[in-house]
């Protein structure tokens, strides 16, 4: 096995301050320190081969704490873990050596100050780099015409563009790419997911994503959700995915009747449920008055949601 993860777990302590109301023997208010210990995963095992396979989740469930554990960038607390038969904590220089990583906002490989074009013949020269690969992914994904703009001056898609073509010129064993299709135009979404269907064929790579049309490459599917990780077949979560709608609804009263609906999101500007495709035509009739909703589909976050409120349907 590629990767293999037995019981690991990994917590983070946060630590706050409440306000403490003003007593009558000291006569003013003051602030008592509080630590909460939350779990981001806790005992989870898992197995990784050859091929691509995703890691799932909602907004803070852990996907990229699980990311970082497995890079090595932050130990976890307790369980065991081996990547390509390296033990992740005693042997993690080892480790290093066969990944490669991109990060949300990973651009911090690269300096500002210096063109896409200088950037790339340090990165070469210091990492061993292939720079006609660099220059055959650069044009594949639609950044050549920037070689000689300072890399400060791309706009946040472009830098993500070169964070993943810097990841995958390092021609590692392993990939972990958290969300790497996100916040890319859709031509570029469409050739990262050509380049990773191609790279899988002969490594691992491990991604993390809210994107249903992701998960179609994968070979296998994790859901991490209330610090558990759990494998669902690829398959029914794409047919779950085609059964439902999102509805959301601007500016919503009180008084809605949505009873029964899986409520994804609320406030006072908006609500958003999960609809089935039979109830989105009565739905819609019963929200006659309303001028802005918007009928989309859901993402894989949203599914998440969905398969672990089956058996709690949320009240309003």
């Amino acid at each position: 096995m590629a990767i293999e993860a037995r019981e690991l777990s990994k917590s983070f302590r946060i630590n706050s301050k409440l306000p403490i109301p003003m007593s009558p023997s000291s006569k003013k208010a003051g602030q008592e320190g509080v630590s909460i210990e939350r779990k981001v995963f806790d005992r989870i095992s898992f197995t990784l081969d050859n091929g691509i396979s995703c890691v799932v989740g909602p907004n803070g469930s852990g996907k990229t704490t699980l990311i970082r554990v497995l890079s090595t960038d932050i130990p976890p607390d307790s369980g065991s873990c081996t990547v390509m038969s390296y033990d992740l904590v005693k042997e993690k220089n080892h480790v290093r050596s066969i990944i490669s990583t991109m990060f949300q906002g990973g651009s911090y490989f690269f300096d500002n100050q210096l063109t896409v074009g200088e950037n790339i013949a340090f990165l070469s020269e210091v990492l061993e780099l292939d720079k006609e690969k660099i220059r055959e992914l650069m044009e594949v994904m639609g950044v050549n015409d920037y070689i000689g703009f300072k890399f400060g001056f791309l706009s946040h898609g472009n830098k993500k563009k070169m964070a993943l073509i810097r990841a995958i010129a390092l021609d590692r064993p392993v990939l972990l790419l958290d969300e790497p299709t996100s916040d890319l135009d859709f031509a570029a979404r469409m050739a990262v997911r050509k380049i990773l269907q191609d790279i899988g064929e002969k490594k691992t790579v491990l991604i993390t994503t809210h994107e249903i049309e992701d998960i179609e490459l994968c070979k296998k599917l994790l859901i991490l959700y209330d610090a558990a990780l759990k494998e669902y077949d690829r398959n029914s979560i794409l047919k779950l995915a085609n059964s439902f709608k999102v509805i959301s609804i601007e500016k919503p009263n009180d008084n809605l009747g949505l009873e029964g609906y899986v409520l994804l999101s609320k406030s006072r500007e908006q609500i958003r449920i999960l609809v089935s495709n039979q109830e989105v035509e009565e739905l819609i009739r019963k929200l006659q008055g309303y001028t802005q909703v918007v009928v989309g589909k859901p993402n894989i976050s949203e599914i998440v949601i969905y398969i672990s409120r089956l058996n709690n349907r949320s009240n309003w």
